[in-house]
């Protein structure tokens, strides 16, 4: 497969997802939620229902994203578009989605990578979602505002690393860079969202839970760090030494 076919064929995967990627999530979640038994209050029925309820938050955070216009992200848009696709790609895999989602995350990784490794793009990631954030908020939303703002930080500590790296090198770890940016640019537009003054109090409050809920399972965390090249070549050596010799005691 020659340079512009692979290039083709990755961005029908991204456009896919893109496209349908929260069809298929929202899909899978509501199959889980029906099975749970809402008025069980039994451990295994709460352990159940919140495992749904944070597959819940995914959806509302990816439908906030959606329902920003893309144009509205400006410089951002290449980088977010491919990112948010790896992010749902990812989702829908855990929560046993179709087979085929695991192995476009890998392709979803490289493709978002070949732009967040441009000093352009990267900025342009964290521009949006600063602009997402919008004024600190009061109430109990501040707290997801902190977390995002406070993983803005985070990824700052390591552009360094990532920034004019080869994608190659760097994609041994790229998913954790990918999830993160896209997780920030989502929770950001899940914050936005419950800042709305139109949507009913309650709706409203929803929206507050789901985004600290999504911040708290999905932001925090230590910086994401970039792969070297040893370390690429020594991932290599166990695969190739357990493939063709069945090493390990």
């Amino acid at each position: 497969m020659n340079t512009r076919s692979l290039l083709s064929t990755t961005d029908q995967v991204t456009d896919a997802w893109a496209g349908s990627g929260l069809g298929i999530l929202e899909g899978l979640v509501a199959e889980f939620a029906s099975g749970t038994g809402l008025p069980d209050d039994t451990p295994t029925a709460v352990a159940r229902r919140e495992e749904v309820a944070d597959r819940v938050v995914t959806v509302l955070g990816a439908r906030a994203w959606h329902a920003l216009p893309e144009a509205s992200h400006g410089r951002a848009r290449r980088a977010a578009r491919r990112a948010v696709a790896y992010s749902l790609a990812a989702d829908v895999a855990s929560a046993g989605g179709p087979t085929g989602a695991r192995g476009d995350c890998w392709v979803l990784t490289v493709h978002a990578l070949e732009l967040l490794t441009v000093a352009a793009h990267f900025d342009a990631v964290t521009d949006r979602t600063r602009e997402l954030l919008g004024p600190t908020p009061a109430g109990r939303l501040l707290a997801a505002w902190q977390m995002v703002n406070d993983g803005l930080a985070v990824v700052a500590t390591t552009r360094h690393e990532w920034v004019g790296a080869d994608p190659a090198t760097v994609a041994a770890a790229g998913w954790v860079l990918v999830d993160r940016m896209s997780r920030l640019l989502i929770a950001a537009a899940l914050i936005a969202q419950a800042k709305s003054t139109v949507l009913p109090a309650p709706t409203v409050d929803l929206l507050v839970n789901a985004a600290r809920r999504y911040a708290w399972n999905h932001v925090r965390g230590p910086a994401p760090e970039a792969a070297t090249a040893t370390h690429v070549h020594r991932s290599a050596d166990l695969v190739r030494a357990f493939a063709t010799r069945g090493i390990l005691p």
